[in-house]
């Protein structure tokens, strides 16, 4: 993703605005300008024996197993936000520029919010531009990782969505009910990313995407609900190349017309729902999130994935536990071969071969270490058992005899991380 125009103004202004605050312009002439930001530097290793990558985010391509021994890219990022409280009262303009690796191994920066807020009321925010993603408890802090236990947001439920961010209007109304503070929020938006997918690289395009969602906090508990729906498209030239050929068998095998449209190259309607519960009341901290999606196509997988978590701080120290699946809900076993023509035959092995899926069972144990001044330093074991024989759980670029189901794979995390 490739800086926007808009975000080079942004800067810019603020950068013009910072300059002129030093030669003696008030803040009152010119607002409040502030940096934010924050920081991980993570050393990952997998035991793949060589036969794949672990990767940390969907739209990676490479990482920790096959292409390095350790990787210290997937995991690591640097943030930059400056919120620049305008001179009118009403108006905020956030920007926020992260450098993190991306589906093409590079580590560069994006513009991954870029908006304009206006608040005529502590309890209401109108936010347009490019916002977060509305999807799940964790999607504005999702590259924090001082924001939580784990060294990253839970494979299960951050994996299986690789986009970030959107471009739209996003309304939030904030109330109290029953004595909970309850943000509400309404969102509509499109966004694109490229990503490395079961199906190879693929480019994803999200258009007329509403969501809805509730977020309410009372003491110690958190609860979460929402649920979006967007037309999808996801494009790959594995996918567009056989869509083609069971379109074309389809004359002569009627079937593989229903086969085609599994991998159609057009846009689907995908719903998503999420659900969550939050609860810190120190020493314990504990959170659980599912979700659940919907989708006529195998392009979008139709799938329910969970987690749950828990810690108990002993002085600085934090020890935790984590337990995770994704399950696909879908039929994703092979076709029958069927006594056919030729092509038609070899078109339906093409499709039996595409057919794999995300399923896998991680289980996770590690600690995180309060330090001074900001810093967080973890340590994460994660135990990966993929489920089902077409699964290659998070792994990428598997070579023959990658397993996975009779003998799990080990993956250790080291992190440190920073806020300021």
């Amino acid at each position: 993703m490739h800086r926007s125009p808009r975000g080079r103004i942004t800067l810019a202004v603020s950068a013009a605005l910072a300059g002129l605050a030093a030669h003696g312009a008030s803040a009152s002439d010119w607002g409040e300008l502030r940096i934010d930001g924050y920081a991980t530097l993570a050393a990952t290793r997998a035991d793949t024996d060589g036969l794949a990558d672990f990767r940390a985010a969907q739209f990676q391509s490479v990482g920790s197993g096959r292409t390095r021994d350790w990787d210290f890219a997937n995991d690591s990022n640097f943030a930059l936000q400056l919120t620049w409280d305008t001179p009118l009262p009403t108006w905020r303009v956030v920007a926020q520029v992260i450098a993190a690796n991306d589906t093409y191994d590079d580590i560069k920066p994006r513009v991954d919010w870029l908006y304009a807020g206006w608040a005529p009321r502590d309890d209401i925010l109108l936010r347009l531009g490019r916002y977060p993603m509305p999807s799940g408890m964790q999607s504005e802090t999702r590259w924090v990782g001082n924001s939580r236990l784990e060294v990253r947001a839970p494979l299960s439920v951050y994996f299986p969505m690789p986009l970030t961010s959107l471009d739209g209007a996003d309304l939030n109304l904030t109330s109290n009910c029953g004595g909970a503070r309850v943000r509400s929020r309404l969102t509509y938006g499109t966004s694109k990313v490229d990503l490395q997918s079961r199906i190879g690289d693929a480019a994803v395009t999200v258009r007329d995407l509403v969501s809805l969602s509730f977020d309410a906090s009372q003491g110690p508990w958190r609860g979460y609900i929402g649920a979006f729906h967007a037309d999808v498209k996801n494009v790959s030239p594995v996918s567009s190349q056989l869509n083609a050929v069971l379109t074309q068998v389809s004359a002569s095998y009627p079937p593989a017309g229903m086969l085609a449209f599994n991998y159609n190259t057009g846009y689907n309607s995908t719903w998503q729902f999420d659900f969550g519960l939050e609860y810190q009341d120190a020493p314990w901290t504990a959170r659980a999130e599912a979700i659940y999606r919907k989708s006529p196509t195998k392009l979008v997988a139709q799938q329910f994935d969970w987690y749950a978590s828990a810690g108990y701080a002993i002085g600085r120290f934090t020890p935790f536990l984590a337990a995770a699946q994704i399950t696909f809900d879908d039929n994703y076993g092979p076709e029958p071969v069927p006594t056919a023509p030729p092509a038609a035959v070899a078109a339906v092995r093409a499709y039996n071969a595409s057919l794999t899926t995300l399923e896998s069972t991680i289980l996770s144990a590690g600690i995180r270490w309060d330090l001074d001044r900001g810093f967080v330093l973890k340590a994460q074991y994660d135990n990966h058992t993929l489920d089902g024989a077409k699964s290659r759980g998070v792994f990428a670029n598997a070579q023959p005899g990658f397993d996975g189901r009779n003998t799990a794979i080990h993956v250790f995390t080291l992190a440190l991380d920073y806020q300021f």
